[in-house]
């Protein structure tokens, strides 16, 4: 949770990092590769863990317990955050943007490499130029839209006319299972919606216009075809229609950075039903080594890569998606629920906890690290500049193993460090959870006010971490901590002076309040 608050403030500081509210005028490489870093492991480390404790909480207090604890936990933080820190969000949002989107056929500076939105506002010479650098002309972004669907989309006639000249194919489809072609027919507010995610002003009539121009260039179906697939006009409006009401349900930002406790949400009814299923089956209890040996990689990194597969290419993005929409897109769900399923397995595998087979996971950390970040994350990050064949297979496969060698790692080292009770981590680990379902907006703030300022960003990056998490602990102490949400949060927790008397007046409180403190 701590680093997702430094993950969000190294974003001001990518040159070039398109859809963050704030571009400071100071930047570096070094954050795009700190992000990317920092992304491959993360999340997936955290359903990792709340898989875990999703089984202990079942097999010690049961099914209706369990979904009670998460309902209070996750669902219902969830839906207050919806209407509290969300709209909090985008008032900041709104105030440090103003107005920051530009004309149609006008490229916003920092999407300058973004071969979509330069098809978009149909920038021909950049387009041109993005092409002749070796950049693909059908590259799919996480959505498998091409530029030349943008570019239709947007009604750019000469920015579609390059593009099909130089070998784009009309032909292919979206995951939404649109074309080139579908794209003259999309509805206006759809179209408005993708304008106003890449920042860029939505013009009814120009796009209109250009749309009649753009049909001139692409191939039309025989008749034939048409029948062959039962594709007439109302068809592909009715699909049309079909694909923007999925897309909008997918991609439009209704839970921001509160996605993974949606993601939760369906990840423990998943759980649920393969809980009840258990129960009328009764599966024979898993072998420790499934989870807790070497043997879980060669299982989990293949398992892992056919999600990775479908998701994001690029050479800076490494990692899984993000999915923020009312539907979870499929590969990104079944990707975190292969992680969360391996952490419900772990809890459940046969062998102690604290035994010697339970001790083997990530206990070659120190090894594990340096070979994660020198070579395998080179390795995907240089591989993914590949589109496909070869060099496709190697960034996959080595984003997947980074992950599981980098969460695994992470285990090893809180195991070797932090395994001993410890008031601090203690308190850190109970105020994470409301510092990062609130950090977001102060983030936005605080880079507004240092993104003009001659400073090196290696500078500015620890303030905006400092004075965020600071101002945040704050406020967890003042505000939270002992409040009916610090309660909902993480359960009840008493001042040190209600502590002291309750063990003053009855010495078996003394130990129920160690337990707590503890863990």
């Amino acid at each position: 949770m701590l680093l997702g608050i430094a993950l969000h403030a190294a974003i001001a500081f990518i040159p070039g990092a398109g859809g963050w509210m704030i571009k400071d005028s100071q930047t570096s490489d070094f954050f795009g590769l700190f992000l990317a870093a920092i992304h491959g492991f993360r999340m997936p480390l955290f359903f990792l863990i709340s898989g875990f404790f999703t089984m202990m909480l079942y097999r010690r207090r049961g099914l209706k317990s369990l979904l009670g604890h998460r309902i209070k936990r996750i669902f219902i933080p969830m839906i207050i955050g919806l209407f509290t820190i969300i709209p909090a969000m985008w008032v900041v949002g709104a105030y440090v943007q103003s107005d920051t989107k530009v004309s149609t056929g006008e490229l916003p500076s920092h999407d300058v490499d973004n071969i979509h939105v330069v098809a978009a506002v149909g920038d021909v010479d950049r387009l041109d130029q993005l092409l002749s650098d070796g950049v693909e002309v059908d590259l799919a972004n996480q959505n498998r839209t091409t530029p030349l669907m943008m570019a239709v989309m947007f009604g750019q006639a000469e920015a579609a006319k390059l593009l099909v000249g130089r070998g784009a194919d009309p032909s292919k489809r979206n995951e939404f299972g649109s074309s080139a072609s579908d794209m003259l027919e999309l509805d206006d507010g759809t179209t408005k919606w993708v304008a106003d995610m890449i920042g860029i002003q939505h013009d009814a009539k120009s796009i209109a216009a250009g749309r009649t121009d753009v049909a001139k260039l692409l191939p039309q179906p025989s008749d034939a075809s048409r029948r062959l697939t039962k594709d007439g006009p109302q068809a592909r409006k009715l699909r049309n229609k079909l694909a923007g009401a999925i897309a909008t349900l997918t991609y439009i930002p209704l839970f921001g950075h509160l996605w993974f406790l949606w993601f939760l949400c369906w990840l423990v009814v998943g759980f649920a039903i393969v809980a009840l299923i258990g129960r009328a089956v009764r599966f024979p209890n898993l072998p420790a080594s499934l989870t807790k040996s070497s043997w879980s990689y060669a299982w989990a990194i293949p398992l892992t890569m056919i999600p990775q597969a479908f998701m994001g290419t690029g050479a800076m993005n490494f990692g899984p998606d993000t999915s923020i929409g009312l539907l979870p897109m499929p590969a990104v769900l079944v990707y975190y629920a292969i992680f969360f399923g391996f952490g419900a397995m772990y809890f459940d595998a046969k062998g102690a906890a604290g035994s010697e087979v339970d001790q083997r996971m990530g206990r070659r950390w120190a090894i594990t690290i340096p070979l994660c970040l020198l070579v395998l994350f080179p390795l995907g990050i240089m591989a993914g500049e590949q589109p496909g064949g070869w060099g496709r297979f190697a960034s996959v496969f080595a984003q997947a193993s980074y992950v599981w060698l980098m969460s695994l790692a992470m285990i090893g080292v809180f195991r070797r460090y932090l395994s001993s009770p410890n008031r601090v981590i203690r308190y850190l680990s109970d105020s994470s959870y409301w510092l990062y379902l609130a950090h977001l907006p102060l983030v936005i703030l605080v880079q507004s006010w240092l993104s003009d300022y001659p400073m090196s960003p290696f500078l500015k990056f620890p303030i905006v971490c400092l004075v965020t998490t600071g101002i945040l602990l704050a406020s967890y102490q003042c505000l939270v901590r002992y409040s009916p949400i610090g309660t909902l949060l993480n359960g009840k927790r008493r001042r040190f002076f209600e502590q002291a008397l309750a063990v003053e007046e009855d010495p078996i409180e003394a130990k129920l309040v160690d337990a707590e403190l503890f863990g």
